[in-house]
Formats: C-alpha cells, sequence, structure tokens
C-alpha cells in the first residue's frame, strides 16, 4: 500500500503544479534547481516538465501498487519500502536531464556547471576531500 499512498501523493503533487505552477523561482514551491533557474524559460518549462514527470511517475507507482495489492504480494513489505523512493528520485533526475539538452541547445548551459557523473573524489590525508 506504500507505493499507492506515494504515488498519489506525486499525482497530486503533479497536478497542483501543472494547475499552479511557481511564478517566481523559490524554494518552498514549483520545481527549483540550478538549471531551472538558470534562464525565465528554462524555469517556465522545468515547471511544465516536472508536473508530468510527477504524473507519470506517480501513476506507474500507483498502478504496480494496485497490482501489488491484488496480486497478495503486501507481505513483502520490505522490499516495496526498500524501492518507493525511486519513484521519487526518477521524476527529479528526467526533469534534470530533459533541462540540460535544452539548455544545452540553446547554448545556455553555466559555464560553471559539472555533470553530477562526472565528479571525482580524490582522497587526501586527513578528513576532507578535495
Amino acid at each position: 500500500m506504500i507505493y499507492v499512498a506515494c504515488g498519489s501523493i506525486l499525482i497530486a503533487i503533479g497536478v497542483i503544479w501543472l494547475i499552479n505552477p511557481a511564478k517566481r523561482p523559490n524554494r518552498i514551491y514549483g520545481y527549483w534547481s540550478y538549471l531551472a533557474i538558470t534562464t525565465k524559460e528554462s524555469f517556465k518549462l522545468a515547471q511544465k516538465w516536472a508536473a508530468g514527470y510527477f504524473i507519470l511517475y506517480g501513476g506507474i507507482q500507483l498502478l504496480l501498487g494496485v497490482g501489488i495489492h491484488y496480486l497478495k504480494w503486501d507481505r513483502y513489505f520490505l522490499c516495496w519500502l526498500l524501492t518507493f523512493y525511486l519513484f521519487i528520485i526518477f521524476p527529479i533526475a528526467s526533469t534534470e536531464t530533459k533541462l540540460k539538452k535544452y539548455l544545452l541547445a540553446r547554448h545556455e548551459l553555466p559555464a560553471d556547471y559539472v555533470n553530477p557523473d562526472d565528479v571525482k573524489h580524490e582522497k587526501v590525508k586527513g578528513f576532507k576531500d578535495q
């Protein structure tokens, strides 16, 4: 049932953002990230794309939850508890990927942007990485 609850919440957030998207960047309401606040156009598109992805992945999660319930797989609750958070990460990752492609195509990707997959930590003596 955790998939049903989380999927319903994701759908509700997506519908709210679709009906009433954030007008200005803020950390409380709407989709906010470094790439989303790069330009005004990217912010507006990020709101639209994030809402769509939240509805999409929330719907998938809701359908999986209903399927799990009807197949009587509720007893594997620990498995569902350890995997439900992935559906919270998927819409964010999808929105960021689409934003990066959009900004690259328009040559508006910030110069100081670092691809998260390219970050490498070098061990140094002491407690801090460089």
